[in-house]
């Protein structure tokens, strides 16, 4: 299950987890339909006295169970297994002869009951007295289980928010840092395409600020970010540049991606135009959607041996974000490279947005 499931999987059951009086609510109220018959035949069939020695009789079924959990507690916890088991099984044989003497007490007047003796209520009852034993330890043990391992699965989760947002927090400052020498070299050459540059950065930093805070944001969106960095980018190098840019994705569509996940790669690949100059710097950028997976290609011209091995902070950066939010076969990353072409495809299977705006 990846992170983002998690998430989804752990708020609808954070009720269940925080409130565990409502597991001892499930059990008894499991007990009780399940006593159900028993209740029916005796009030039909037997007199009233039958049916009251069966609920007095309850309030020491209920006590004995909070005990065995008491032991559990101390015992079975702290790994004292031999000895919970030799006193939890001690505990419920004294719980079936306090019951089995109130009984021959409370009944002995009523001639249905005649008949019975200690030795043959023990003997019947045992078996099941032992069961019941085992059949609470086991809810126990369930269910503590059960929590332990939500809890600690929440715990990684929370791990892997503060890892992912620590990621995302350094995508602003590499994107800055790169952008700013590009601009440090126009302001040198007092370029006129600094101002527009300037005010589409601007935009480029809005939108890092206020959308990569979120965990997903619509496709659509991502793409026009590809988009005004591409512009920027194209504004910079003019005549110099070879651009292919084919946009298949549809302007409203339902999925979602995470933010500033492809922006590493076109900006790689215009980074190592720089590298290039004064050929003619050559780039191809597609991106498409095929039966819910989002594919980005980039292809671009390089000088060799000025490259840093399939990328640097950025593409190290992007293959730990990509490995956190789209685990377990949801991402394939392929990065080739040869004399002349750096090569990147990203496939990311993504996740739809429904109406009500929930995954």
């Amino acid at each position: 299950m990846s992170w983002a499931a998690y998430t989804k999987f752990e708020q609808q059951h954070s009720w269940l987890l925080n409130n565990r009086w409502a597991w001892h609510l499930l059990f008894w109220f499991g007990y009780v339909l399940f006593r159900f018959w028993p209740y029916y035949i005796t009030f039909t069939y037997y007199p009233p006295v039958f049916l009251q020695y069966m609920l007095l009789s309850e309030v020491l079924f209920v006590g004995t169970t909070y005990v065995t959990i008491w032991l559990y507690k101390r015992l079975f916890a702290a790994r004292k297994y031999g000895r919970y088991f030799l006193v939890g099984a001690s505990t419920w044989i004294l719980y079936l002869c306090v019951r089995t003497l109130f009984q021959v007490y409370y009944l002995q007047a009523e001639p249905r009951f005649r008949g019975n003796s200690i030795a043959d209520i023990l003997i019947n009852n045992i078996t099941v007295v032992l069961v019941s034993f085992l059949f609470i330890s086991g809810c126990k043990y369930f269910k503590d289980g059960y929590i332990t391992q939500q809890f600690e699965a929440a715990k990684k989760a929370q791990h892997l928010t503060a890892e992912v947002n620590n990621l995302k927090s350094q995508i602003a400052p590499h994107f800055l840092f790169n952008t700013l020498n590009n601009l440090y070299g126009l302001a040198v050459e007092k370029s006129d395409k600094l101002p527009e540059l300037m005010l589409r950065l601007s935009e480029l930093l809005r939108h890092s600020l206020y959308e990569a805070d979120k965990a997903l944001v619509p496709l659509s969106d991502e793409v026009e970010v590809l988009k005004s960095y591409i512009q920027l980018e194209s504004l910079r190098l003019e005549d110099n540049l070879q651009l292919d840019f084919e946009n298949r994705i549809p302007a409203i569509n339902p999925y979602q991606v995470a933010p500033l996940i492809g922006i590493v790669f076109v900006e790689n690949a215009f980074k190592h135009a720089r590298l290039v100059q004064p050929l003619v710097v050559t780039i191809s950028i597609k991106a498409w959607l095929l039966n819910g997976w989002f594919h980005l290609q980039v292809i671009n011209n390089y000088k060799v041996g000025c490259v840093e091995n399939k990328g640097g902070i950025g593409i190290t950066n992007v293959r730990r974000r990509l490995a956190l939010l789209y685990p377990n076969g949801h991402h394939e990353l392929n990065i080739n490279q040869d004399d002349t072409w750096f090569k990147i495809l990203l496939r990311m299977r993504l996740a739809k947005q429904d109406a009500d705006g929930t995954e």
